[in-house]
């Protein structure tokens, strides 16, 4: 069983879309989709007036800010893609962490209506598999207080580990971690902070890599950062040891 993470960015390319929808015909059994949106959730908010917020490559998520990642995340983002899959022929499923309390999260401090996942109903995600059906699931989980935002990684991590998953692609529109002038094939635990540290891993790579060695630690037995070009052997391998 594999988790695939789809960033928002590569969804806005109608070439990535058409050959990542061919890569999926491919698969058997059908994985378990979970895709971003940022750009679009950023692109409201400019609309609007306000200015996107990050901390360690999570969005602050204000008021204003989750009815615009959800209307956005859960709306147009997720339909768009389902559309896509159906008009496909695949068998598409789209939803979102909310929908029968599929992952429920916790607050994250100072961040607002941020949400970290501390559960997933990884019964009826087997179920879907088994009948043959592709979910597609998009960042918005049900916390204490209702809807959170939850950073697409965190969410593919997490279902990932529930599940757990043979392997957890995170799928992004760079080949994979690079560390100097090249693309490193194996990146392994200790490293990773390290190079959090000294700014070479950054940004929107920061969730992913801890998110890989989240769902590691959780059980998944392999995780990689890459791009559609390495979907099925590339990228960045995220090792717990060396």
């Amino acid at each position: 069983m594999r988790v695939i993470k789809i960033g928002g960015h590569e969804l806005d390319q109608p070439a990535f879309l058409e050959g990542f929808i061919a890569a999926l015909k491919e698969l058997s059994p059908p994985p378990i989709l979970v895709h971003g949106g940022g750009k679009a959730v950023s692109a409201w908010q400019q609309r609007i007036g306000l200015t996107p917020r990050y901390v360690d490559g999570l969005r602050v998520t204000d008021d204003e800010t989750l009815e615009l990642a959800v209307m956005t995340l859960a709306g147009l983002t997720n339909k768009t893609l389902v559309a896509a899959l159906a008009r496909a022929g695949l068998p598409a499923l789209g939803l979102c962490g909310v929908d029968l309390g599929l992952v429920r999260v916790r607050p994250v401090p100072h961040l607002g209506w941020v949400g970290m996942p501390v559960a997933v109903d990884a019964g009826r995600l087997r179920r879907w598999i088994a009948e043959g059906l592709l979910p597609v699931i998009a960042p918005i989980g049900l916390g204490p207080e209702g809807l959170y935002n939850v950073n697409a990684d965190q969410m593919a991590a997490a279902v990932a580990a529930a599940l757990p998953a043979d392997e957890l692609v995170l799928l992004t529109d760079v080949p994979g971690v690079r560390v100097g002038d090249s693309i490193r094939s194996l990146l392994y635990a200790g490293e990773v902070e390290a190079l959090i540290a000294a700014g070479v891993i950054r940004d929107g790579m920061i969730p992913k890599v801890r998110s890989a060695l989240e769902a590691l630690a959780a059980g998944v037995r392999r995780a990689r950062i890459t791009n559609l070009a390495g979907l099925r052997e590339g990228g960045t391998e995220i090792l717990q040891e060396g």
